[in-house]
């Protein structure tokens, strides 16, 4: 039952961390130039507009059933680069939003944590024994739990669009810094992207690729719960 428990938290966590991240994408991009989400109704909060059914629903309920790092995607955010002026700079800045958004996700969330911390060290507790043993949560240790997740889960989200395989962010930030000559080649690899992404996830146990890279996450989370 705690299992269920904390499964359906990240769900909805990672839920509103990944619409997050989608819609800061649009809205650097309407900022730049590009009113393209705008006029298709993707600058919005709303869950609704944004679900992917495998990105949003499926992977990350098997990630948080495994108990490996749970992350995921939205339906991407419409972009159209002919209204940029330069758009291999812009389109690494509607890219990197995306991450940004999910880390100041998260540093609102370490802060909500340390806060809670000083008022009621003892919720923080419940919410830690929680997430470890089960046992009885109070209102406030539920707030703290909330936001130990979404500390992380915002934190996984970014880090996982950080690599850099097209059409992952990370390819964007690439995309600006390699030479116009080498951009074809670079940008033919998006075809092979998702399935690249599915082999790390479904060969972790073996490669250790995604649990590398949630180890700092989880190590800022002990020093803040600490």
């Amino acid at each position: 039952m705690m299992k269920l428990f904390s499964i359906a938290i990240q769900l909805v966590v990672i839920l509103f961390a990944i619409v997050i991240h989608e819609t800061s994408h649009g809205y650097v991009a309407y900022l730049l130039g590009d009113p393209t989400a705008k006029m298709r109704g993707r600058l919005t909060l709303n869950p609704v507009y944004h679900i992917d059914p495998v990105g949003t629903i499926i992977l990350p309920l098997f990630l948080a059933i495994t108990g490996m790092p749970v992350f995921g995607w939205a339906k991407p955010v419409p972009v159209d680069p002919s209204y940029f002026k330069d758009w291999r700079k812009d389109m690494m800045l509607v890219a990197i939003a995306g991450p940004g958004s999910n880390v100041i996700a998260a540093t609102v969330s370490a802060g909500a944590i340390l806060l809670i911390k000083s008022i009621s060290p003892a919720a923080l507790l419940y919410a830690i024994q929680f997430l470890n043993y089960g046992g009885k949560l109070p209102p406030l240790s539920f707030l703290a739990l909330i936001f130990i997740f979404s500390f992380m889960l915002n934190l996984y989200l970014a880090i996982f669009n950080l690599i850099p395989i097209p059409p992952l962010d990370g390819s964007r930030v690439v995309a600006w810094l390699l030479p116009r000559r080498m951009l074809p080649a670079y940008y033919n690899l998006e075809r092979y992207g998702f399935l690249i992404l599915f082999a790390f996830i479904f060969l972790d146990s073996y490669i250790g690729i995604l649990r590398l890279l949630a180890s700092p996450v989880n190590y800022l989370l002990i020093k803040i719960l600490s």
